[in-house]
């Protein structure tokens, strides 16, 4: 490297310092002292939806299923998370975003309401679990909330 090259990335070196930019400055003197500059590894990519959820083949799942799966995923959930209170909206999207659920064809199925049939699923399990006492809402409520029995694995 000529002389008046290297007084020039020195110069350069001096200006990135100055300027905070700390990235340049390493990287003109890297160039300086003859290290071949690396690219930077990209970010990964943050997704801002969840991935494609699995659909497998098969019949809709019965409201047992949706019992058992919100009895030993969503109500542990919640109550490690301090919550003994939720939505039905707030459960259908935690269950949407669940990457441990695997719906099926015919869960994926559309009533003629344009509602799809796990959904309907779900909503009987909830009235289950209200008729079991391990939950508690009003009439046709859309807020429940966790008995603390439940959560002791009784019922």
């Amino acid at each position: 490297m000529e002389n008046t090259t290297k007084t020039l990335l020195r110069k350069a070196i001096l200006e990135a310092v100055t300027a905070e930019n700390d990235a340049a400055a390493l990287e003109l003197l890297n160039i300086l002292n003859g290290v071949a500059p690396t690219l930077a590894p990209a970010a990964p990519a943050v997704l801002a939806l969840p991935p494609v959820r699995q659909i497998t083949d098969g019949p809709a799942h019965d409201y047992h299923y949706w019992v058992a799966f919100i009895r030993e995923n969503f109500i542990p959930f919640m109550s490690a998370n301090g919550r003994l209170r939720f939505t039905s909206h707030e459960l259908l999207t935690w269950l949407e975003n669940n990457p441990a659920l695997t719906l099926t064809a015919g869960d994926i199925e559309h009533h003629a309401t344009g509602r799809e049939v796990w959904r309907n699923g779900v909503s009987a399990a909830l009235s289950a679990l209200k008729q079991r006492g391990i939950l508690n809402a009003p009439a046709f409520g859309k807020d429940y909330e966790i008995r603390k029995p439940a959560l002791s694995g009784s019922n």
